[in-house]
């Protein structure tokens, strides 16, 4: 049993206070805090974000801690980010295979869209912002879970672009680095996006914020591709024919929806959404429930686009 552990901060991402825990312990190595944590020593790839084990963890945490799993993953792990576009019974895995010792992939049970949508990111974010107010109000800064959200660009209090670390998110080695002034450093070269683009991701950290938060049953893939076609239909953009026949017109779909977002925003999202005209949006669209792996940005922005409210499209 640990004899401390640092209290979470607000919206702290739990693999920060994990860091905060080795710096505290004096510990040499990586592997005995990993040891001292989880009772064994793993180089689970994304162990940052979606970290396991956390059965282990709170049963190990000192004796008059309040902590549970489900508070931390819920409110510390990037779990309710990819629980979305899950039916109940596979979120319900992610949420065991994150409570326990995990021998597979985590990244396989998420249904994670690797090198799409954002969806895989190569160092942890921060704001210039709330790393001077968290050293101010709590002496020291921390990773903020919402940075860490796949599709979002833009800090959801300061409004301000988010910057790239020094730490990576995916990495087989062990590590744990806290959020310092030396990680954290804030480059002159950072994105600068027009207003309009800025407004755009702004609106979309509170659409993806929104899903997180929400209590919606997601029904399925298949549903989601029959739901599609239904807004394609009353849109005009798509003719169904009997026996299962369809005509979409890509062109103006793609135009639409280019016009909707602005190029600059759906570039910064991923270049891969600009490309061929449109055509990754069209795959995602009608090929949906044909891919084990879910790009949930991209249907994010399909969704916002088609219904013009999450809300509405989901209930």
């Amino acid at each position: 049993m640990l004899s401390f552990f640092p209290t979470l901060y607000p919206d702290e991402l739990l693999y920060s206070t994990l860091a905060r825990y080795h710096i505290r312990s004096g510990n040499k190595s990586f592997k005995q805090t990993d040891l001292e944590l989880f009772g064994y020593s793993s180089q689970q790839v994304c162990k940052v974000t979606l970290t396991n084990s956390l059965n282990y963890l709170v049963k190990n945490f000192p004796l008059r801690s309040q902590q549970t799993v489900d508070n931390l993953l819920q409110n510390h792990t990037l779990y309710p980010f990819y629980a979305t576009f899950l039916i109940p019974q596979e979120a319900w895995l992610l949420k065991d295979s994150m409570s326990k010792k995990l021998s597979g992939s985590i990244l396989e049970v998420a249904k994670v869209a690797t090198g799409s949508s954002g969806e895989s990111k190569n160092f942890l974010k921060f704001c210039p912002e709330c790393l001077e107010e968290d050293t101010q109000q709590y002496g020291e800064p921390y990773w903020h879970r919402t940075h860490q959200v796949p599709g979002i660009l833009v800090c959801p209090t300061h409004g301000v672009v988010l910057c790239d670390s020094c730490v990576a998110v995916e990495s087989k080695g062990i590590h744990y680095y806290a959020a310092s002034v030396d990680n954290c450093l804030v480059i002159t070269d950072v994105k600068n996006f027009t207003n309009q683009a800025l407004r755009t991701l702004l609106t979309l950290t509170s659409d993806i914020n929104l899903l997180i938060h929400s209590n919606f049953t997601f029904k399925g893939l298949a549903w989601l591709r029959t739901q599609y076609q239904h807004y394609l239909v009353n849109k005009g953009l798509l003719q169904i024919f009997p026996g299962g026949k369809f005509k979409f017109d890509e062109y103006a779909f793609s135009k639409l929806i280019f016009d909707f977002y602005g190029q600059e925003s759906l570039e910064a999202l991923n270049p891969k959404l600009t490309q061929h005209q449109g055509k990754y949006f069209s795959h995602c669209l009608l090929g949906c429930d044909l891919n084990p792996a879910i790009d949930r940005i991209t249907h994010v922005l399909m969704v916002k686009f088609l219904a013009n409210s999450i809300e509405a499209f989901f209930q």
